[in-house]
């Protein structure tokens, strides 16, 4: 048996649904704006200042009138118009900019939309600006007319761990001893026309920042800056957390083997797993590099103030993180608390 058709109380049932979906936008649509005008109304008579009704969310008096207007409609059930984007009326450009454009990006493949832009006024008489010229391009490379050269691409490839240097693994930080996973990073400083750069070391439950400045951000100033701190801390070094910057390679991987500290290498693109050293960089560069004037500017001068600087967070400065405690204060209770429970 061929069906030609449905069951005619399948469409009737189909219309009504329609027809109650229908009412249904409509009254939905009717309580928003209900609402909304109740609330202007009771700000209205209350006298609330227009500046606290922007606060609260209350419509202006001019959406208000625009509501009641709506309020009507829906009442007659009128549909209201559509707030839909409208349809895009295509491309302003001819074919001719077109053909002009390929063939100039044919002839010169590295040539971006800032260059065809030049060559069409002075070389073809064209005036076109650097944004349509852009959107061309783009619709050529979508069409696959053009590509982009392979001088331009630029091929990412993942570090090889065929050093001293091992990829970073997760490890829960109640685990972790003092001394280890100690994160390093290093951060710019413009001041004044003279360019430094800031490395630090931040100790996870310490809080302790033993920083170093140079002016030059190299694998040779961060071996430096690891000896220094090697000498200073005053924790036994367990290991070091780095990111994949070329400055924590060569030298440095060097002198970490050689002093037996593993170094641990981030993954791309993670800064929050060193978060503790980024915000401690953020605490130097607010509360020293743009507090103190420094007479001279000079690499010796910045580094004389950033040691008073790295005494005063250390030994002074409390810490919410450590319930009021300065970093040393933690230390001397913590290796007081493991004098006792080895005596006990």
């Amino acid at each position: 048996m061929k069906i030609l058709g449905l069951n005619r109380c399948i469409y009737t049932a189909y219309r009504n649904e329609s027809k109650i979906n229908f009412i249904k936008r409509f009254e939905k649509e009717k309580l928003r704006l209900e609402t909304a005008l109740k609330n202007y109304d009771t700000s209205v008579e209350h006298h609330i200042p227009i500046a606290a009704r922007k606060n609260l969310g209350i419509i202006s008096k001019a959406t208000a009138s625009r509501y009641r207007r709506k309020l009507i409609d829906l009442s007659n059930y009128i549909p209201l118009p559509k707030r839909g984007a409208k349809s895009w009326p295509g491309p302003r450009w001819d074919k001719k900019l077109v053909e002009v454009v390929l063939s100039l990006r044919r002839e010169h493949p590295t040539y971006g939309k800032k260059k065809i832009t030049i060559l069409l006024a002075r070389d073809h008489q064209t005036k076109a600006s650097e944004s349509t010229v852009g959107r061309i391009l783009k619709y050529l490379m979508d069409r696959r007319l053009i590509h982009r050269h392979p001088t331009l691409v630029k091929v990412k490839r993942p570090r090889q761990f065929n050093g001293y240097a091992k990829p970073w693994k997760f490890k829960p930080y109640e685990e972790m001893e003092m001394g280890e996973r100690v994160q390093l990073d290093h951060m710019v400083v413009n001041s004044h026309g003279k360019t430094f750069r800031h490395f630090q070391f931040w100790e996870r439950r310490s809080r302790v920042i033993l920083p170093y400045v140079f002016s030059v951000a190299t694998a040779h100033s961060a071996r430096e800056a690891l000896l220094q701190f090697v000498k200073e801390a005053p924790f036994p070094i367990k290991s070091i957390q780095v990111d994949g910057g070329s400055e924590f390679m060569g030298e440095f991987e060097a002198e970490c083997q050689k002093l037996r500290i593993p170094l641990i290498v981030l993954p791309p693109k993670r800064p929050t797993y060193n978060g503790g050293v980024e915000r401690g960089n953020r605490t130097f560069r607010e509360e020293f590099y743009n507090y103190h004037n420094f007479y001279s500017y000079s690499l010796g001068e910045i580094r004389e103030e950033l040691a008073k600087a790295t005494y005063e967070y250390n030994y002074y400065r409390p810490h919410q993180s450590l319930d009021g405690l300065t970093p040393m204060d933690y230390i001397a209770k913590h290796k007081q608390s493991r004098v006792s429970d080895i005596v006990n």
